[in-house]
């Protein structure tokens, strides 16, 4: 695992903590959204850059490796187009460029994945303020509904009923 995946994992809780909306407090989720943007873009970017520099070194080491085998091939080794292309498909300093570009295309997608998700946050916190402007989560005194709220308003009801019922005998 290199540096860059050990720090995603490190970093996963706190990725799960910014994708969660407290509907309670929109104003600071909504404040925080474009500065969570931010920094996971920037993250992004830098991913698509590591990919860039590892799809860069394995063009690098493919053609070194070629023009070795071109200059000295293997013993008893006809040396055609097919011949050298199996030869450097088989290379061990092939095989590392190769993998150092599967692991930073890992990386870039993981951070697609999550800027993505940054995104549908910003999708749901548009669609909760529309919901809160609206009064979906107020109570009648303008504080937030819970439901500890319904069940002590039914309670009330079925005792203000109560109450009459024994009021009018």
């Amino acid at each position: 695992m290199d540096s860059q995946e050990e720090k995603l994992l490190a970093e996963l809780e706190s990725v799960q903590r910014d994708v969660r909306i407290n509907k309670y407090k929109l104003d600071e989720e909504c404040a925080r959204q474009s500065t969570l943007y931010l920094y996971y873009s920037d993250l992004l970017a830098e991913a698509k850059d590591s990919e860039d520099e590892a799809d860069d070194a394995l063009d690098k080491v493919l053609g070194v490796v070629e023009m070795k085998l071109r200059d000295s091939p293997p013993e008893g080794v006809k040396v055609t187009d097919s011949t050298i292309k199996a030869l450097v498909a088989k290379d061990d300093e092939v095989d590392k460029a190769k993998e150092k570009l599967r692991k930073a295309k890992k990386w870039k997608y993981r951070i697609e994945g999550i800027v993505n998700s940054m995104g549908h946050k910003k999708s749901g916190l548009d669609n909760l303020v529309v919901l809160w402007s609206r009064g979906y989560y107020m109570s009648d005194a303008g504080t937030p509904r819970t439901g500890a709220d319904e069940a002590s308003e039914r309670l009330r009801g079925n005792l203000n009923n109560r109450k009459e019922g024994e009021e009018k005998k």
